[in-house]
């Protein structure tokens, strides 16, 4: 009987991981027989600054541009910032309010992103306007900032974990060699739970390129690049946020649909790409510790 209940498990486990390859498998060349018609006939004019439906002109590097630069804005506030918090909650705040936080903290990845473009529209935006001087607060800039707001519970969530799942043997093994408190964390279990951490990094990293409905409204929407390319007080345009606004106008089959599906295929890439790059890093770490 438990050989039997063992094979089941077995098949169980297999079944669910080869069904997750086939629908990522699924997913893929859906987008690629999509974005075929566009690939062959724009071909590499697609890597150009004109978008223009009505002359088949279908540049997509102001949104490159502006999906990595509110990427980079998110993840450069959030990181920092959600490990700090994620070592607070797990090794100095008590555990009779842990609880408490980390419940708190979880509470915002729930909140829709549709209230958190609202609450931008709201708060976010004025303030950068006021505090640059600028006509509209709905920038490069903006966007990036409610992003790492979106983003934080992930990576302050998964960090508490990683770090409060180390055995108490390694703080007490570590303070017994003279280690002061800091000095555990940054020397001890930072290191133990730097795999998992890149992984928390990574979740949201996929979170923040795919974020649409904030991103859209707050970002501006203008198909260009910033001149200079680093003012990033200037408006944009993001993957997500074309395809939000665009996706619904264009028709089904047509070279603009087609383009519509080649942008979303670009980041399909440009997330599996990232994600590999950071498994290949993670296990050249541990094979060198």
């Amino acid at each position: 009987m438990l050989v039997f209940q063992n094979k089941i498990g077995k098949g169980y486990v297999l079944a669910s991981t080869y069904l997750c390859i086939a629908v990522t498998l699924l997913i893929f060349l859906i987008l690629f027989w999509n974005s075929y018609p566009a690939l062959s006939t724009v071909g590499f004019d697609l890597f150009t600054m004109t978008w223009n439906p009505a002359k088949d002109q279908f540049g997509v590097l102001s949104m490159l541009f502006g999906t990595l630069a509110v990427t980079a804005i998110a993840l450069l506030i959030a990181v920092p910032l959600g490990i700090l918090t994620a070592i607070f909650t797990s090794e100095i705040l008590p555990n009779r309010y842990r609880l408490y936080v980390k419940s708190a903290i979880e509470l915002l990845a729930g909140i829709p992103s549709i209230i958190y473009g609202l609450i931008g529209i709201a708060l976010v935006s004025p303030w950068i306007a006021t505090l640059f001087e600028l006509s509209s607060g709905r920038t490069l800039v903006t966007a990036g900032i409610l992003l790492a707001v979106m983003i934080l519970p992930t990576i302050i969530t998964l960090t508490d974990d990683a770090l409060h799942n180390i055995p108490q043997q390694y703080r007490e093994t570590s303070k017994g060699l003279g280690l002061y408190p800091f000095e555990i964390i940054q020397k001890t279990l930072v290191p133990i739970a730097k795999r998992n951490i890149a992984g928390a990094v990574l979740l949201a990293l996929g979170r923040a390129l795919g974020e649409t409905m904030a991103v859209m409204l707050l970002v501006g929407s203008i198909d260009k690049i910033p001149e200079p390319f680093y003012n990033l007080l200037s408006p944009g345009q993001t993957i997500t946020s074309k395809l939000g606004r665009e996706v619904g106008e264009s028709a089904f089959g047509s070279l603009h649909f087609s383009a519509l599906n080649a942008i979303g295929f670009l980041l399909l890439l440009l997330v599996i790409t990232l994600t590999i790059g950071t498994q290949v890093y993670m296990r050249k770490g541990i094979r060198t510790v």
